[in-house]
């Protein structure tokens, strides 16, 4: 007597033109349970509640096939996701990225019924079903971080860490390093060497005379801010220079991180804690989102349009939609790009500080420092929202209503040097 398998059958979402798409459909029904859509963003909208056993795109659909593969190879929650690409003219290039973004096979059109079907059976011989598998909210801290790091690495556009930084920090950090030898590698950068006499003669630093000298700049605002000043510059000259055609607003993302830096400070030397690492901390606390728009155009842009439509803080419309947060994302940049530990868990906590157990008062500082430029409205945190802040955070520093008023009229004063420094950044 035959087994009856009472097992639904497997889902296949399916990316493509709308006539391709149906017509894939109709090879596999009586099969599979199959899902199609025309585009990434459709996909990845019946994503955000669905999780296929496998998926099938074409390589040129609106949204960049392999892109899309590239976002589902770097989200924890679609990782082990395996993925058919079908392209017309198969390129080199394009099978290296695609298997980079963990494409399991590549498929030519036009192809035949039985070949699709070969390598649908190859895949789920060997692959369990994503449906019964892991929920997205179950897979662990530390897997999450080693999934986004080693995506990351493979995605294309990304830039290199900025070699002059490194290089300045290494001498910054070095007991035998002078000021002459700081001077003497910024010298070999001239349009840096342009954008760091901007900052330091901007109203941000409040010199009476200006400051034409390098050895001088450096004897007065010392080796590590000025490796701070370096590292701002090429993050902005690095991540900033790229054509995104996403609703994401740029101007007002740099806006809101030299603000949030710039108040991130000024609240450390109100609390005499951490203050030569305050700029930094609070510059580059939302690096993650600038990474997203500028790999992933198409599909950030559908978040910033979730923010809107829904009235979502950008965090849980990145969660909804992408199954990952800028937060993690910076933070598995700031590991590749090899910051400074604290630097790394300023960015990956700055919403959370007290999931972070080191440097967390930094970290709170940024957070407080985050939650007051928004609620001053400078720049843009890429949604409308101010989320609250953490009541851990207040009792870290002792902040009652009183204290927390003081330190918002520091912070807003504040907001008029951050304008003539964001003045220089954007003019270098």
């Amino acid at each position: 007597m035959d087994t009856i398998d009472n097992r639904p059958p497997k889902s296949i979402l399916i990316v493509d033109q709308e006539r391709f798409s149906t017509l894939i459909a109709k090879m596999l029904s009586g099969k599979f349970a199959t899902t199609t859509a025309t585009n990434g963003i459709e996909a990845i909208k019946w994503l955000r509640n669905s999780r296929p056993d496998l998926l099938i795109i074409e390589e040129s659909i609106p949204g960049d096939g392999i892109r899309f593969c590239e976002l589902m190879g770097m989200s924890p929650s679609f990782a082990n996701l395996p993925i058919i690409l079908l392209s017309v003219s198969p390129s080199s290039d394009g099978i290296l990225r695609a298997r980079a973004a963990g494409v399991n096979t590549y498929l030519a059109k036009p192809f035949r019924p039985s070949e699709l079907q070969n390598r649908i059976d190859a895949i789920f011989a060997t692959t369990p079903s994503q449906a019964a598998s892991q929920k997205p909210n179950e897979t662990p801290d530390e897997d999450r971080a080693e999934i986004i790091k080693e995506r990351l690495k493979q995605i294309e556009g990304l830039p290199p860490f900025p070699a002059t930084h490194a290089q300045i920090l290494e001498l910054a950090n070095s007991d035998i390093s002078s000021s002459d030898e700081i001077a003497g590698q910024l010298q070999m950068d001239p349009s840096l060497l342009a954008t760091i006499f901007k900052f330091v003669n901007s109203t941000a630093y409040g010199f009476q005379k200006k400051v034409d000298s390098l050895k001088l700049a450096v004897t007065l605002l010392g080796l590590e801010e000025i490796a701070n000043l370096v590292m701002t510059a090429q993050v902005f000259k690095n991540l900033g220079d790229y054509n995104g055609g996403s609703g994401f607003d740029r101007a007002g993302f740099w806006k809101h991180s030299v603000g949030t830096a710039f108040i991130t400070k000024t609240i450390a030397k109100k609390l005499q804690t951490e203050v030569e690492s305050a700029f930094l901390a609070g510059m580059l606390h939302d690096l993650g989102k600038v990474i997203l728009d500028r790999c992933f155009t198409d599909y950030y842009k559908a978040v910033i349009d979730l923010c809107q439509e829904e009235q979502l803080w950008i965090g849980d419309a990145e969660h909804q939609l992408l199954s990952l947060t800028h937060a993690e994302v910076g933070g598995q940049l700031a590991t590749e790009w090899h910051f400074a530990e604290k630097y790394l868990y300023s960015i990956l906590y700055h919403h959370d500080p007290e999931a972070t157990g080191r440097y967390q008062r930094l970290t709170s500082l940024v957070h407080l420092a985050d939650h007051l430029c928004r609620k001053f409205g400078y720049g843009s945190g890429g949604d409308d929202t101010v989320p609250e802040l953490h009541p851990a955070v207040l009792d870290r520093f002792a902040l009652g209503e009183r204290g927390l008023a003081i330190l918002a009229e520091l912070a807003e004063k504040e907001l008029e040097n951050a304008s003539s420094f964001l003045s220089a950044l954007s003019s270098g």
